[in-house]
């Protein structure tokens, strides 16, 4: 079947012309995913409508203590930038860690998110860093957290016959926070990991004011560890404290048995492991910045 190709030069360009195909148009960026489904029939479009030549979406910005990702920043683009490496280094590595160079030089960070795959390397990370996602569509433009954006396995809210994303935004981590993305796959070759985890802490006077803890795929979509966020608040950051954090988040858990993935038993079973990694090496980056006032594995 014969497609309409369309490169529209704005986003509200881009809005309308999604609105007036009424529902048989879809946007495409990187168009990793959204090509094999086309190619196997699961995805029906009459238009793809292409936003990489909009200005600005392809662009990093660092504003106010902001980061701003526009929607088409590729993989490649955040696992090589130089600030990003430096300053939310778990960003960077869990954009490293997706597909091939080929797929990550093509993928894009909102094709990551919009796929609304629960293990999504880059999703997870972002959702742990509270990042949230401006999207533009016919009644204006919104901000949804990247928790909120999925509806179901594999399916987001936001539509993209309709909608288009925008930009992802997240605060730059302050001296006394910290960030980690800790990944579990059988082989380097494979694309999908067995288990990830995305975590920050906050510290201050040497105790955990919050955490954010973000695991995948253990559940339809990234679930937060919400027992072992609620326990660390307010303990001091030590071993002990992680290893109990990493036993609660597991509670919270709701994995399946995978032929690819392995089995509901191993994952619950590995999974108080990466949790608690995840926590120190937050815990490390703190005290490598001189905040947190010591942490106690540091």
């Amino acid at each position: 079947m014969s497609r309409e190709y369309v490169f529209p030069k704005s986003v509200a360009e881009a809005v309308e012309i999604l609105v007036s195909n009424h529902g048989k148009a879809r946007v495409i960026s990187g168009g990793t995913d959204l090509m094999i489904g086309l190619a196997k029939g699961t995805v029906a479009t009459e238009v793809l409508v292409d936003v990489t030549r909009i200005a600005g979406l392809d662009e990093i910005k660092f504003e106010n203590g902001r980061v701003i990702l526009g929607a088409a920043v590729t993989m490649a683009q955040i696992a090589a930038h130089p600030r990003l490496k430096s300053a939310i280094g778990a960003l960077a590595m869990a954009a490293a860690a997706m597909g091939t160079p080929q797929i990550r030089n093509t993928a894009t960070i909102a094709g990551n998110i919009v796929n609304a795959q629960p293990a999504a390397d880059a999703a997870v990370m972002l959702a742990a860093l509270g990042a949230g996602i401006s999207v533009c569509g016919p009644a204006g433009t919104k901000v949804i957290t990247l928790e909120e954006t999925y509806a179901d396995l594999g399916k987001s809210v936001i539509d993209a016959t309709k909608e288009v994303a925008v930009s992802i935004s997240f605060s730059e981590p302050l001296p006394h926070q910290g960030c980690a993305f800790v990944r579990l796959a059988q082989r380097k070759a494979l694309a999908l990991p067995v288990l990830n985890v995305g975590a920050m802490l906050s510290v201050r006077g040497g105790a955990i004011e919050w955490a954010r803890i973000l695991m995948a795929p253990v559940g339809l979509k990234p679930l937060r560890a919400a027992l072992a966020e609620q326990f660390l608040a307010g303990h001091t950051p030590t071993e002990d404290v992680f290893k109990l954090a990493g036993s609660l988040a597991a509670k919270n858990a709701q994995p399946r048995d995978s032929l690819i993935r392995g089995s509901a038993t191993y994952r619950l079973a590995v999974l108080p492991a990466l949790v608690a990694e995840s926590l120190r090496q937050c815990a490390r980056e703190i005290a490598a910045k001189g905040g947190g006032q010591a942490c106690g594995i540091c």
